[in-house]
Order: structure tokens, then sequence, then C-alpha cells
């Protein structure tokens, strides 16, 4: 089968979405299917060209996702269809599906697609914020979405979406990369802890929930707490930190090359999300690892996991909630021993690449010609 991806975004970033695509793109192409991208974003061409994936630049403008840009698309929408149409009368684009990750593309390219009979299916791996809730142009994108599949990662996203008036919508949780976790054989970026060690990875923004992690640890005994990741919070949570008077080591560190140490120097893995987390990948990587997991009610992993036997589960935003979930974890290394196995096994079985890629390749095979 041949397999057009698109993506045309606002930003880029090496991410749980790019993470995901990426994966998706060789799993399908190792099934047999043959896979290129069009589009704009900087990591998919850099990371498809050296994985040996037929590239398309094409560059066609911001995607109606800012207050300005959804205006300013009311006129630019034409010279866009334009350019997206031509790449598309070109002979070597004839494909019989398209994943779309980008809502420039699902507005202007799905009629076009569907009339001529192409399979036409939309990722959705971000959160949903005001970009869409208050987006002028989710009318349309309701009325086109009968066109589609939309495929997102969590029971979560899919009642968001189809509460929005979105048609066809499957949740397909992410996969694994476990290449990712793999040691790199070199002196870890993690100081050995004598304490309790908790960790998370994350962006550093309102809606993950960093700032409540920090109150639920700050007083603490025998507790450190190692922070990855980057965001526009960053010195807000910095200066939260430096404000407490810690009993033990605590860090922000921007990135870590070496997943694996990481991961393996936790006693206990937070993700304390406060706002809708479509999946969150990172708790699946630790639960692979064996690391006993904290999650909220609005990560969309949650939906996949019994609370108390394969991770915690708890309501987001809550300071005092954590804390108790974090003191039980501490106090009861029993269970903090049986919760890691469990979470290991309910990664292998659910949040594999090949599921996840299976998964996928059984969508595409309903309408094949």
């Amino acid at each position: 089968m041949r397999i057009l991806f698109t993506r045309f975004p606002l930003e880029s970033r090496f991410g749980g979405a790019e993470v995901q695509t990426l994966a998706l793109m060789k799993g399908l192409r190792d099934l047999g299917h043959t896979v290129a991208f069009l589009g704009s974003c900087p990591i998919l061409l850099k990371n498809n060209s050296e994985f040996g994936i037929r590239n398309s630049e094409l560059h066609i403008g911001r995607p109606p996702v800012t207050k300005y840009d959804a205006v300013s698309f009311i006129w630019r929408q034409f010279s866009i269809k334009k350019k997206l149409h031509s790449a598309f009368r070109i002979p070597h684009f004839e494909f019989d599906a398209v994943l779309m990750l980008s809502m420039t593309e699902k507005l202007l390219l799905t009629p076009l697609l569907h009339a001529q009979g192409i399979k036409v299916i939309w990722i959705e791996h971000d959160r949903v914020g005001r970009w869409l809730t208050w987006n002028p142009w989710l009318s349309k994108l309701r009325r086109l979405s009968a066109m589609a599949t939309t495929i997102v990662v969590s029971d979560l996203s899919k009642k968001i979406y189809e509460d929005l008036g979105f048609k066809n919508v499957i949740a397909i949780p992410n996969g694994i990369d476990a290449t990712r976790l793999e040691p790199l054989n070199r002196k870890s970026e993690i100081v050995n802890q004598k304490s309790f060690h908790i960790g998370t990875l994350s962006r550093l923004s309102y809606d993950k929930g960093i700032d409540v992690l920090i109150e639920a640890v700050k007083d603490l005994p025998d507790v450190s707490l190692t922070i990855v990741g980057t965001g526009p919070e960053k010195e807000k949570f910095e200066a939260q930190m430096a404000n407490r008077k810690w009993k033990m080591a605590n860090h922000i560190i921007p990135h870590i090359d070496d997943l694996a140490s990481f991961y393996h120097s936790l006693d206990v893995f937070v993700l304390p999300s406060r706002e809708h987390d479509p999946f969150g990948l990172v708790a699946g990587e630790a639960m692979l690892m064996g690391v006993p997991t904290i999650v909220t009610d609005a990560c969309g992993i949650a939906g996949y996991l019994t609370n108390e036997h394969d991770a915690t589960i708890i309501p987001s935003g809550s300071i005092e909630e954590l804390r108790n979930a974090i003191l039980n974890l501490k106090n009861t290394p029993e269970k903090r021993a049986l919760m890691g196995e469990n979470g290991k096994t309910t990664a292998q079985e659910l949040f594999s690449i090949d599921k996840m890629v299976e998964r996928y390749d059984r969508i595409l095979a309903e309408n094949r010609h």
C-alpha cells in the first residue's frame, strides 16, 4: 500500500508526536508498505532522510492554530490550497492513503482526497486546548471529519473529540520505542541517589502540573526530586524550588541522553499532568523499565491502567493526593516492587511499537482497493 504522511506544524521539536510518527512510518515500511512524507517539519525531514524514507519538502505557511493565524487563514487558504493541490497533481504523489498530522491539510486536502477515493486518516497527538475549542475553523473540521478516520492516543482523547463533534474517532495507544531505553554504557548523567528518588520527564508548562509535584515533595523526609525538561515555565519552577528549604538535592535538568540510567535511578516516576495529557509516553517508558509509576486522571494512559495494580492513579491538581501516593509507595517497598513488575507487564502487552503499527495497519486495510 502507498502511504503518505503530511505535517505542516506551527513549531517543531523532538517530542512525543515526532517520536511516534517516526516509529509509525518505519513500522509501516517494515510491513512492506511504500511510505513517504510531505511537509515542512524539520525534525521529520531530517530523520526520514536518515532512515531512508522519501521526503518532499513543502512550505505553505503557518497553520490556523493561533488567533492571528486563524483569522488570516480566511485569505491565506486560497494560495495554500493551490500549493497543496499542485503537489498532489505530481504523478509520484499517487497514494492509497494519506495520514495527516496538521490542521491545514485536514481543512484543505480532505475533500479532494475523499472525492478521489483515497483513504484519509487524521492523527491527533496534541493536547486539546483553546487552539481547537475556540478555533473558528472547528465547525468546518467537524463536518470534514465524516470524510476521515480520526485516530487519537487514548479513550480520554476519544471522548473529548467526540464531545467536540468529530466523527469516526478511534483510540490507538502510543507505542514505546524500546531502543530509546537502551543504556549508553557511559557515566550516568544522574548522580546515584542515597535518598528516595522521584523523577519526571516533562515539558515545563502549567498544564503538566510540575508545580504540584514540587509542592507535594517539598516536606517529605529523605526524598529527592529530578525534573527533566524545558518549557515556558522553567524559570518559575526553578524559583519555586529555590524558595524551599530542601532536605535533599533536587534538580531541573533540561535534557538527558541516557534515559535508561535516568529511569533506573528512580524509586518512583510521576507524571503530574493537571490538564488533558493525550497519552503520557514517558509514563509508559518508566513502566516498561519496571519503575513504579504515578499518573493523574488527566493522563490518557490512565485509561489503560488499573489503579494500585500496575500504577497509581490520582486526581489531577491535588497536592495532598500526590503526597499521600508518594508516601504510600515509599513506605511499602513490597507494593512498590509488585507495582513495578505489573506495570512492566502492562507496558509490554499494550504499549509496544509493533502493536501500535499493527492497529494502524488493520485500519488502513479496511478500504484497500
